[in-house]
């Protein structure tokens, strides 16, 4: 084991990256070098404005930011074109499956590469791994020098039910998901801000990076549909429970919906056991489950605004037996999608890599 490690972060700048930062910060992780890495047109693109509004003024934007602080100190943003992955130990991938197919492979002859974009799920060769899920499967990272952790949705699922299943087993696991706008990236919360902004100045609003408005609106739909009607994201989430559980026989079914918030992800969750649990039984195995907080009562579920964005873990409440099926557990699962979901699941990950592997 290496006293520090260089880390490369691949992502949106004002997003993934800041926040993974701070984690890496809070964790103390042994970092000697980061290099912020971002493609060519993310790096001078400026923020999207209606420049036929009335009060808008080009000057108060200022230049567009060239570096992102890291403990106080600022550090120079890379162009990903021009980036040498010889300087690298870990490179966190946080980033879209486009970028990840066009780069991962090249970073993983010279670093470890951690991928939270998906683009390996079919590729058995490179292990999927979630900290306090399934970390022994990390020790097949030599196989390609890679590792996938989950979307932010199956990570906050799988570390809620993963001791359930241990010690009791599922036989279906039906979730829906009503997630933020963020996960969209920082253009999800810019188009939530500004649409909301336009609506309650009574001018009307143009979607495009959403199917539908997303100001006071819900709709069921993240990212594109197949032809079955089943969006990716949807299937993502079914084969990366099966694969965190290792449980390929377990039935998965998933809803997700996009909601007018900037971050968070919830998820009404119905549970069904392969017999009759103590409602007991369900909340110690909860209790048990390390990075997992349960609401004291049955009645009690956590506040999204001002207990779960920004924070670590993931927290249950509204826990309940199903009234019509007694092998039934019905609950609400809450995490961050951006700082638990995926910042604090890719550093955790790197710990144990390091600490552990390399």
């Amino acid at each position: 084991m290496k006293s520090e490690y260089n880390i490369a972060l691949i992502g949106e700048l004002n997003g993934c990256i800041e926040t993974t930062l701070e984690v890496l910060a809070q964790r103390e992780f042994p970092v000697a070098k980061v290099f912020p890495l971002v493609n060519e047109a993310d790096l001078f693109c400026s923020p999207r404005i209606d420049e036929s509004e009335e009060d808008f003024d080009q000057e108060e934007l200022g230049p567009q930011a060239n570096t992102v602080m890291f403990n106080g100190k600022p550090l120079d943003v890379i162009e990903l074109d021009n980036f040498n992955w010889q300087q690298v130990d870990i490179a966190f991938f946080l980033t879209d499956t486009e970028t990840t197919q066009k780069w991962a492979d090249i970073a993983s002859e010279y670093c470890v590469v951690i991928d939270n974009s998906g683009a390996f799920l079919g590729d058995e060769n490179v292990p999927l791994v979630q900290a306090g899920v399934n970390e022994d499967n990390l020790s097949r990272y030599a196989e390609t020098n890679k590792v996938s952790i989950p979307s932010s949705e199956s990570a906050q699922l799988a570390l809620a039910v993963k001791q359930l299943h241990q010690e009791v087993g599922l036989v279906r696991v039906s979730v829906s998901s009503y997630q933020s706008v963020s996960t969209a990236g920082k253009a999800g919360v810019t188009t939530l801000a500004g649409e909301t902004a336009r609506l309650l100045n009574a001018k009307g609003v143009e979607t495009d990076l959403f199917p539908q408005q997303s100001a006071f609106n819900v709709f069921p739909q993240v990212g594109e549909f197949n032809e079955e009607g089943i969006s990716l994201s949807e299937l993502r989430l079914v084969n990366e429970i099966r694969a965190l559980l290792n449980d390929p026989s377990i039935i998965v079914s998933s809803t997700q919906v996009v909601v007018p918030m900037f971050y968070g992800c919830a998820q009404a969750v119905h549970l069904q056991t392969h017999y009759p649990v103590d409602l007991e039984e369900v909340a110690q195995s909860l209790h048990h489950s390390d990075g997992v907080s349960l609401a004291e009562s049955v009645c009690d579920y956590p506040d999204m605004i001002n207990d779960v964005v920004g924070n670590d873990g993931v927290q249950v409440g509204r826990l309940r037996k199903d009234v019509c099926d007694a092998s039934g557990i019905n609950l609400w699962v809450c995490a961050d999608n951006v700082y638990y979901g995926i910042a604090s699941n890719a550093v955790q990950v790197a710990e144990k890599l390091i600490y552990t592997y390399l």
